[in-house]
């Protein structure tokens, strides 16, 4: 008789530990959703950091925009396809 409530006590124990270890893994806050977390932030990470150096670059862009003579001539002719006065414009056709 002791044999067997000794048995079943370990039954239980064993199916209890079972459960608490499927609840930590498989549970809302457990480790795959941890892990999944991970991943998420880690691509907002590297998403953010992409950005942050897009916006350096136009940043620096503006600046040269607002300030540097040469960048400003470059602008004024290849997107406003402005000229200088006595400048010849040859305009080739596009495919």
């Amino acid at each position: 008789m002791q044999g067997v409530i000794v048995r079943i006590a370990l039954a239980v124990c064993g199916l209890l530990t079972l459960a608490m270890l499927l609840l930590a893994v498989f549970n809302d806050k457990g480790a795959l959703q941890v892990h999944a977390q991970a991943r998420k932030l880690s691509a907002i990470e590297t998403e953010i950091n992409q950005l942050n150096t897009e916006n350096k670059q136009l940043t620096a862009e503006i600046q040269a925009l607002r300030t540097d003579p040469t960048t400003i001539e470059k602008f004024a002719r290849e997107e406003l396809k402005l000229v200088k006065p006595g400048e010849i414009v040859l305009v080739t056709p596009e495919n």
